[in-house]
């Protein structure tokens, strides 16, 4: 009767020990399936006259939890203002469905950008940019397609296509 005791009391502790060590696998393969994700992606934007207005930027994007997404846009706007530093945060609410092990998409329902600072561009250069991202309006679905383990495609119908490196 002891030695069934102590094969229940060793399988328990094995059991607990197993959970323990696949934790961190199963809460990491939980978050991805939630969408959350960061990358950097390099753009250059022209616009209507490509020889004067142009974004040439990082964009930090940020899919946080709950919904919640954030994106900078960090770099220079070239105008009729001239070579300015352009440096705006945007704030976003979104819903993401996962269509493949490789694809997901994001659907972004509101969002707000603000300016900091130090950003000397002019609010139409940003206006163009998002106006590219959106197509003039304040939806947007973000495609994104799983390169490799570091890297993914970033597209959706109306904006450029963004090689995104993954960031922790």
């Amino acid at each position: 009767m002891k030695s069934k005791k102590n094969g229940k009391i060793f399988f328990f502790y094995m059991l607990i020990l197993f959970f323990l060590c696949t934790l961190p696998f199963f809460s990491k393969v939980l978050l991805e399936n939630r969408g959350e994700m960061k990358c950097i992606a390099r753009a250059i934007m022209h616009f209507e006259d490509p020889n004067i207005e142009t974004v040439n930027a990082n964009i930090h994007f940020h899919f946080a939890s709950k919904g919640q997404g954030s994106m900078v846009v960090e770099g220079y706007s070239d105008s009729k203002a001239g070579w300015l530093y352009l440096q705006r945060y945007v704030k976003f609410e979104y819903d993401s469905q996962q269509i493949s092990n490789l694809e997901r998409m994001y659907k972004v329902k509101k969002w707000s950008s603000s300016k900091s600072s130090i950003d000397e561009a002019p609010d139409v250069i940003f206006d163009y940019f998002m106006r590219e991202m959106s197509d003039s309006n304040h939806a947007l679905q973000i495609h994104v397609k799983k390169l490799n383990h570091s890297t993914v495609l970033l597209s959706s119908i109306n904006s450029p296509l963004f090689i995104c490196s993954l960031s922790e």
